[in-house]
């Protein structure tokens, strides 16, 4: 028997190819390069923080900058192009579709990354990812603030492109005889994900239109020498970027219930209630976006409806967490890699959710607003779950995009030492 290998295909031949393995491969690749680049920053950070007074960064604007590019690379940059290397890779086949609904828009939207994070990173704006007027739109410099504007509208066009191929994809490329039911639950993930892209994205898109003609001196919709007012920009912003934290998690708890089954063994426990809980999930997502803003002085019953619709969000998540107990349970478990990111992202999951609680809680909220104790909620989340989950699913994805199998003996010494120290050996 002859075995043909296929010969190394030369990069251009990837760069502008259309196919869906390949657009999602280009996702995959960028999404780890700014991970590295957004990490860096992170680090800085971290050993500037270290201790009081100056370390390694020279100026508070300086960290300022740091601080703003880090936020947005790691969010935008990382995460959401990581989200769609994944869909790109794996919703056509699942929904045994040839490829993306739109191919060449598929590539477009990819292609509309690169300039914007060089808008970005060649800015680097001082105002944090949130950009808060009024000093956003009075006193922060340009043109690093107008490049910051213009490469999150690009990124925002790109995520709306996206989203729309995901939903037309799944629901109008799927085999016939595939009912919607019978979809994986990482398709459905990319389906919920995506309809909350298109109902939030454009929003956020408003809200930098105010934000630059204000910067411009044409209008003061968030200027409060001229009228405006402050807070409205920030319902704008949470309206969107709440829902957005979902559009993040969604897609990684899919990964993860691609990855139990196979490492437990077992069928997952409900297929049914996993797609309940996407779409109760993108339900909800837009029913708590001010709890961000319980100190603006909103009402009693304002509060209230949004403390409400922040905790609906916790029985969605239990019925997850729930299912990968349940698939877990009394299966034949394979501590792989990726099962031990996964099983990591679940217990990370648990414990955000938990300081997310409190966070919802009026009370509580008042102690805890603008701490470390919501940065700690929030990393918990992204760093945790969502980074945890995504990096199991790439060494899932490693053997289908390279051929090859990555090296598991580092992980079964580690293992080894592991149960030798608590006695299990």
């Amino acid at each position: 028997m002859v075995l043909e290998l296929q010969k190394p295909r030369p990069i251009w031949q990837i760069m502008f190819s259309t196919h869906h393995t390949d657009v999602g491969l280009m996702y995959l690749i960028t999404s780890l390069i700014f991970l590295f680049m957004g990490g860096a920053l992170a680090l800085a950070i971290r050993a500037e923080l270290f201790l009081p007074g100056s370390q390694i960064i020279a100026d508070s604007m300086t960290f300022n900058r740091m601080f703003t590019v880090h936020g947005t690379t790691l969010i935008f940059l990382f995460l959401l192009p990581f989200a769609s290397a994944v869909g790109n890779y794996f919703v056509p086949i699942m929904v045994r579709y040839k490829d993306m609904a739109y191919p060449k828009l598929n590539a477009i939207a990819f292609w509309m990354i690169p300039p914007a994070a060089a808008l970005i990173w060649l800015g680097f704006a001082d105002f944090t990812w949130y950009a808060n007027p009024p000093y956003s739109i009075i006193s922060a410099p340009g043109p690093a603030a107008d490049m910051w504007i213009f490469g999150l509208k690009i990124l925002g066009i790109s995520s709306v492109l996206g989203a729309i191929n995901f939903i037309v994809t799944i629901l109008k490329c799927k085999h016939p005889d595939m009912s919607m039911g019978q979809i994986p639950l990482l398709a459905w993930s990319f389906l919920t994900s995506s309809l909350i892209v298109l109902v939030a994205i454009p929003t956020f898109a408003a809200a930098l239109f105010f934000f630059f003609s204000d910067r411009l001196g044409v209008s003061g919709f968030f200027n409060p020498a001229m009228g405006g007012n402050p807070i409205a920009y920030a319902h704008l912003f949470w309206f969107t970027f709440h829902p957005e934290v979902y559009v993040l998690v969604i897609p990684a708890i899919g990964m993860m219930y691609e990855i139990i089954p196979r490492f437990s063994r077992k069928p997952i426990f409900s297929h049914s209630s996993g797609i309940f809980a996407f779409v109760l999930l993108s339900m909800v997502s837009f029913s708590s976006w001010a709890h961000h803003m319980y100190a603006t002085g909103m009402s009693f019953t304002e509060k209230t409806v949004f403390m409400i619709g922040t905790l609906a969000a916790v029985p969605a998540s239990a019925m997850h967490v729930f299912n990968f107990i349940a698939t877990m349970w009394n299966g034949r478990i394979k501590f792989a890699t990726p099962m031990m990111w996964a099983v990591g992202g679940i217990a990370l999951f648990f414990s955000a959710g938990a300081g997310g609680v409190v966070n919802a809680a009026m009370p509580l909220d008042f102690q805890t607003h603008d701490s470390y104790w919501v940065v700690g909620h929030f990393h918990l989340f992204v760093m945790g779950t969502i980074a945890f989950g995504s990096i199991g699913f790439l060494y899932y994805l490693f053997p289908y995009v390279t051929g090859r199998m990555y090296n598991e003996r580092c992980q079964e010494e580690s293992m080894i030492i592991l149960q030798s120290q608590n006695g299990l050996l």
